[in-house]
This record gives structure tokens, sequence and C-alpha cells, in this order.
């Protein structure tokens, strides 16, 4: 039976001001990734060099995102959260002109409207010489002011996001699980680590660091720290301009790294993450007959076009472009895959990427049966256990030969071969050894086992870092760092940790230090992190067979002996049934 009042007359009104607001929030945040997303990109946006993101409860409970860029001025910190406020166009003519992501000045009126937003803030201009202005703080909720305060922190934005859609309870009933949203997070944020290699990204997921990308600048060094690639010479560097409307460059790797989804394949439009259809359809095109049916290559692209000859102003959510020239670039990226994989070798196995579902995985995965593999997820480096079997195998394994003064060739009981990179496993060994000295009662007792340096170095802190620093030498002189304030914001450091590679270490003190003096929760941790690298065995030197022996017998000591601190894989595992399917024995 048809409801007669759906058919009444009703009259034209204008929607109020919260009600029109819930609407367009709704528009650009659609789930708790396009927060992030958005908060990413004003990062970016602000010249971010080191970018940290966490999260719980899937983002529903807190979000977090950090920056070490320009700042906001203090008498700018409120005008952020109007809607349409933004300082990166003026009129409609600059929307042709972008050289930024974004432009709207929606992002943070949207999510203030639909949660808690806690906006902490310094502008990089009040760090001159003899200034001293702490950040300043809002805390907006519901679109409404609710505190202000001071804090201290150096220059950049940290923008807390509570209790997301806790007042539009229809968007929060089709918020998925906290695994699925961690997920599309962990996506997100490899997608822009590929994006800008020379930033450094941070992501921890419930307290668990999950992904780390070390802002090196070079994209294959970036891509094999977050896909942990063997080998850096799976991936082929493609350049390819018309010299005059586009350039396309980046990276496609060989049938190897061919995964069963579409998730590693990623385009950026002058420095834009999109999802094109008609490019997604060009770059298909151009492996499609030359990988496995349902396979999808690795590969990351880099589209530059002038300004002017792309419309970005498509789509709330900033993901879709128009090209003027779409037809000649759509042509160039199938072109680009084809040439690469035409020429790719046969994989003797597929490289199995660590997928979103490891987001909140605690438990490391167990070692494939066969074949040339990392023998443990770097995606778990901090984890106490390794896999089993690791170490025992690590133990027993015979050192042949040393490859290029950097890896040592081993065999294992079983016939199978084992690579392992020295540098790493000795970075490994250091670290644990500093870790369990450092949380063994000694944190602030006399150093132990430290080196007296012959000279002692002088080393220069910014002002923020000096204060940090003389806080913590206490913490220090139990790692055998004995150091001391040399007035103002100059420090005197008398000794290293002892043991071998100190030599090495005293030239790097300044960076040592300046990780002892970082602003943030796990600064402990990265200093560890730090010093083992900087004592670590070079790639290069010689080593003897007993040597050899040496590090492969303290590698099998330690609790995650497949992967370096930084997350990058020690060991490459050649299986015997690999070599015997390969030479048909």
């Amino acid at each position: 039976m048809t409801n007669s009042t759906h058919n009444e007359r009703r009259p034209l009104v204008t929607l109020s001001q919260d009600v029109a607001e819930r609407i367009a929030a709704g528009e650009v945040i659609e789930r708790p990734v396009s927060v992030i997303k958005e908060l990413i990109e004003n990062a970016l946006d602000a010249g971010a060099h080191e970018i940290r993101v966490e999260m719980r409860g899937g983002g529903l409970r807190l979000m977090r995102v950090t920056d070490d860029g320009c700042g906001i001025p203090a008498d700018e910190l409120e005008r952020v959260y109007q809607r349409h406020t933004t300082s990166k166009i003026r009129s409609v003519d600059d929307l042709y002109q972008l050289h930024t992501l974004g432009f709207r000045g929606e992002a943070l009126a949207s999510i203030a409207t639909i949660a808690e937003v806690t906006l902490l803030s310094r502008a990089i201009e009040t760090e001159g010489e003899g200034v001293e202005e702490p950040a300043q703080w809002v805390m907006v909720r519901g679109g409404e002011v609710v505190q202000r305060g001071r804090r201290a922190r150096p220059h950049g934005t940290t923008i807390t996001v509570r209790d997301l859609f806790y007042n539009v309870p229809a968007r929060l009933n089709f918020v998925r699980q906290s695994r699925t949203e961690n997920g599309h997070v962990v996506q997100l944020i490899r997608r822009y680590a590929v994006g800008y290699p020379a930033v450094r990204f941070n992501l921890t997921i419930d307290e668990h660091t999950v992904l780390q990308a070390g802002g090196s600048g070079d994209l294959a060094v970036v891509l094999a720290e977050l896909y942990h690639l063997p080998l850096q010479e799976m991936l082929h560097e493609v350049r390819v301009s018309d010299g005059e409307h586009y350039i396309v460059h980046g990276y496609v790797g060989n049938r190897v790294l061919a995964q069963g989804n579409r998730q590693y394949v990623t385009l950026f439009v002058n420095g834009r993450p999109v999802q094109v259809r008609s490019l997604q359809d060009a770059l298909e095109q151009g492996y499609r007959g030359l990988l496995t049916r349902g396979k999808h290559p690795l590969l990351v692209l880099f589209l530059e076009v002038p300004p002017d000859e792309v419309d970005v102003n498509v789509h709330p959510a900033k993901i879709e472009v128009r090209l003027v020239r779409e037809n000649e670039i759509m042509a160039s990226l199938t072109q680009i895959v084809r040439s690469v994989l035409e020429r790719s070798p046969a994989s003797p196995e597929e490289v199995a990427f660590p997928g979103p579902l490891l987001a909140t995985q605690r438990r490391l995965p167990g070692p494939r049966r066969r074949g040339l593999h990392v023998a443990e997820s770097a995606e778990g480096y901090h984890a106490e256990v390794s896999t089993p079997g690791t170490a025992e195998v690590i133990a027993h394994l015979r050192p042949l030969a040393q490859l290029q003064q950097a890896v040592i060739l081993a065999e294992a009981p079983d016939g199978s071969l084992y690579l392992i990179d020295q540098h790493r496993a000795h970075e490994r060994v250091i670290y644990e050894h500093l870790r369990s000295t450092y949380t063994g009662g000694q944190r602030e007792e006399q150093a132990t086992d430290a080196h007296l340096l012959l000279e002692p170095v002088i080393v220069e802190m910014k002002r923020h870092q000096a204060d940090l620093l003389e806080m913590r030498l206490p913490m220090l002189r139990g790692l055998g760092l004995e150091c001391e304030r040399f007035g103002g914001r100059s420090f005197l450091v008398r000794s290293v940790p002892d043991g071998e590679g100190h030599e090495q270490l005293a030239a790097h003190l300044q960076e040592v230090m300046e990780m002892a003096a970082e602003d943030s929760a796990d600064w402990e941790d990265h200093l560890l992190i730090e010093l083992a690298c900087r004592s670590a065995l070079r790639r290069g030197r010689d080593l003897g067979l007993g040597e050899q022996a040496a590090l492969l017998k303290a590698l099998a000591m330690v609790s995650a002996p497949a992967a370096c601190p930084h997350g990058s894989p020690i060991l490459l595992h050649y299986s015997r049934n690999f070599l015997i399917d390969r030479f048909d024995w």
C-alpha cells in the first residue's frame, strides 16, 4: 500500500549549517583511511621529511599523524578548521596550475565535524636564533572549539583524531572490522612511501610498528624495504618522454614479483596517487599475455605533465584525473610495461609480498618449503622469537666463501645454500646485545664496557635537542656513551660502547647524539639501531672462514636472525629441492 505522504509537495528550504557540514564531511571522509590520506597529504604539502602515523581500534578510537613540516602560525591555527580555508589556491585559475596535493580546504573542517580533533603545531619561523616560543594546540569537537593551550615541540604539526563518526551512527555502521581498516591504511602508507621515497614513514597500529620506510630518496631501496625484495635486480628502471608534454619514470618488477592482485600496481600523476580506469587498462594491456592469468606486476610509475594539461578537480577524494593527451600517454604506459616483461627471465619461484593482513599479525610467518625466499619476514623484526628452526639451521651452517666482500655463502646440513649479508648480520648481533644491556638494569648506572676515546668529540645540537639530550645523559651512560654538556648547545663525548666497531663509531657521533635527542616515544630503540648500524662490519671488508663462522654462530644466538633492525633481510635461502629441480638431478 502506497503511503500518500510520500507524494506530498514539500517547500524548498535551505539546509542548516550543521546538516550541510555533515553531508559534506560524508563525501570527503568515507572511512578511517580517508582521514589518514588527507592528513598525510597536508604533511607532504608542508614539506615534511618524516611522517609518523599511529592508529588504535581500527582508527575509530584514535588516529595521529605527526610531521616535521613547516607548521602553522599560531594566529591561523583555528582558521584551518573553517571550511574552504586554504593557503594553496587563491582563484579559479589556480586550479589549473596546482603544485600541491590538497587545495579545497575541506579536510580538517570535515574531520572536525564528525570527530574530536586536536591540532598541535609550531611554525618553523618561531625557531629563529634567540626565539623561544611553545607550540599552540586547539581541540575541536563536532566543529566547536572546546580547549586551547601551549606545549613544547619542534617545528611541525601533530593532529590527533578521536571518536571518528561519533555523531554519524549510520556511517559508523558501515565501518569494517579493525583488521580490514588497518589493511587499508597499510596499503595507503606504502603507496605514499613509494611516491615520496625521500620522506621517512613510520606506521604504528595498536602500539606495534608494522611499516617503516627509511626515506633514502632511492625508490629501488624503498621498494626493497617495503616489500622485502631479496634482490633489487628484480626491479627495472624505466624512463620515457615525448620531450615536451609528458615524462613517465619509475620501476617495473620482473615476472618473479608478479602477484595475485592489483594492489602493487601504483601510478602517480604529478605526485598524486590516482586510480584512473583508462590508465589502469593501459597498464594491464602491457602485461596481459606476458604473465600468467590472474597475475599482476609490481610497478610504480610517475607521470609528470604540465599542470595546465591535467584536471584534478574531478572526484571528492582527488583520486581521479583527466588528461589532455590521454591517448598518447596510454600507449606509452602499455609499451613501458611490455618492454620490461618481454625480457624478464623465468622465475624459480614467486616472491610473496607481505599483504595488508600482516598489519595486526603478532607471530612471524613460517618458512616456505622451497625456493628463493627471505627466511623470515622483516615486517616483524621486533619479534622476540624467530621462526621455529631458523636458529638451529644457522648454528650448523658451514661457510664456503665470501662474495663481493659483502655476502657469506654457506651450506646447511641438508644441502641447501644460504646467502648472509655480513653487515646486516653483525648489525642484528650488536643491536640485540645493546638492547639486552640497556634493559638489563644498566639504564642509569655507571657505564660498563665503555671504550674511552683518545680525544673527546664535541657535538653541536639545536636548542630543543640540547635540553632533551641533557635529560637523557644518565641513560646514555648505561650504554657506554659518557657525555657531558660543554656549555650552550655543545656536548663533549668521552666514550663509546666497547666492542668491535668502536673505531668507526667515533666518526659518526654527531648522528648518534642527534638520534639520542630525538623527540619521539621510541627514541631509545632508534638510538640502539643507529649505534648498531654505525658499529657493524662494513661491506667491502674481507673475512676469513674463521671470522665468517664466528659471525654465523653469533647470528644463531639472536632472537630474529633473518632481518636487521631496520627491517631489511639478512638471509636468502636456496633450498635443496630448488637445486634438484633446476639441475634436474
